[in-house]
């Protein structure tokens, strides 16, 4: 018998895509808003590992937000 685990669950709340040099890096799939704002506030912490992605652009099922991150610690910004 086969188990499938992530098939068949909740839908997500939204799925943030981090973008460095104009490039998707990786993505953050969240189930809640909680989720969502926990993601967005470290994107805007200094020394945090998000910070060091240029963009955070936020899908909520096909509608897009782009949440905008300059980090002055990044060579050439």
């Amino acid at each position: 018998m086969m188990n499938l685990l992530g098939f068949d669950g909740p839908a997500p709340y939204s799925i943030i895509y981090w973008q460095l040099d104009g490039e998707r890096q990786s993505k953050t799939v969240c189930y809640s808003d909680e989720e969502e704002k926990q993601s967005l506030e470290r994107f805007h912490t200094a020394g945090d590992f998000y910070s060091t992605y240029d963009k955070a652009i936020v899908n909520y099922g096909g509608n897009s937000i782009e949440h905008v991150q300059v980090n002055q610690y990044r060579k050439g910004a």
